[in-house]
């Protein structure tokens, strides 16, 4: 192949191999990774399983994809998920089971109109787990193919993150700017999508002309319009604490367990210079871009 096209983009890795677990042992390995940054969040993360508050079999007529639902201080968090036995699937689990995590310590902290997280810090457990069961995963006894598979999956998961959600940002913007000028057209909405795209793969990527129909399948841009930014902000938030763990080691943990009690008390930047991280000191971000090129190290060697 000469050259990328769109549709190569998330396609696996010839060595990939579609590895089972059963949900009893995603919850272990889930549980055990959160074990290994706090007991107190591999606790409550337990709670869920032996409280029946995780609905993870797929049926018919239930939602698709995964969910995490906090209700209020005091009450019970409760997790919806679809679990069909992919390794895939534990990853979600541990997704879901950080917002959880995130609802449990606001709960417990603050009241009902300062209960949910501020949007940027949305994704922060969440994805903080995530990176959590990708550390247990690579410290166990996996060979060379489930290794790159494993961090192949997550580097593709940080660019996604990142670099296209930017992008997703930028289109939803200078789109809501033209319809503010003139009647926008199906077609004017595919050529502006169309020259984002040319904007994010530049010449390294063959764009499939079905591609400039995307931004029609991606819901955020007509349910919940100007979210896809939390998304950029909170994986790169996620990264640079994430190294702050790596560096720091056991006393972070009480660090982010205090950012995740917060709730949407404070502004995220109020919350982390709690702790002295600087939200406008560069090295800050750069050590979670340290984290994504340690995991490209690993897919290369």
């Amino acid at each position: 192949m000469e050259k990328l096209r769109s549709s190569d983009l998330s396609a696996p890795l010839p060595s990939r191999t579609e590895e089972k677990i059963t949900f009893s042992d995603a919850g272990k390995v889930v549980i055990e990774a959160f074990g290994e940054f706090d007991p107190s969040f591999a606790e409550i993360a337990k709670g869920f399983f032996d409280e029946g508050r995780i609905d993870a079999k797929p049926r018919q007529g239930k939602s698709g994809g995964a969910y995490c639902m906090g209700a209020g201080p005091g009450l019970p968090v409760y997790v919806l998920t679809n679990f069909t036995g992919k390794l895939r699937d534990a990853a979600t689990l541990a997704h879901e089971l950080g917002h959880g995590i995130h609802f449990t310590l606001a709960g417990e902290a603050q009241p009902l109109l300062e209960y949910g997280p501020v949007l940027p810090l949305a994704e922060t457990a969440s994805v903080f787990g995530e990176l959590l069961l990708t550390k247990k995963l690579l410290s166990g006894d996996l060979d060379t193919d489930s290794r790159k598979n494993l961090v192949a999956e997550r580097v593709e998961d940080i660019i996604a993150t990142t670099f296209r959600q930017t992008m997703y940002t930028d289109f939803e913007v200078e789109a809501h700017n033209l319809t503010a000028e003139e009647y926008v057209t199906p077609e004017k909405f595919c050529a502006l999508w169309s020259s984002k795209l040319e904007s994010l793969y530049g010449d390294s990527v063959e764009t499939l002309p079905a591609s400039r129909w995307a931004w029609a399948a991606i819901p955020h841009f007509i349910h919940t319009r100007f979210y896809c930014y939390a998304y950029t902000f909170g994986e790169l938030l996620v990264l640079a604490l994430y190294r702050r763990y790596l560096e720091e080691g056991p006393a972070f943990a009480p660090k982010l367990a205090a950012i995740l009690a917060a709730g949407g008390s404070k502004r995220p930047q109020e919350l982390v210079a709690d702790f002295g991280y600087d939200l406008e000191d560069p090295s800050f971000w750069a050590g979670g871009y340290k984290v994504l090129e340690e995991l490209l190290e690993e897919l290369g060697a």
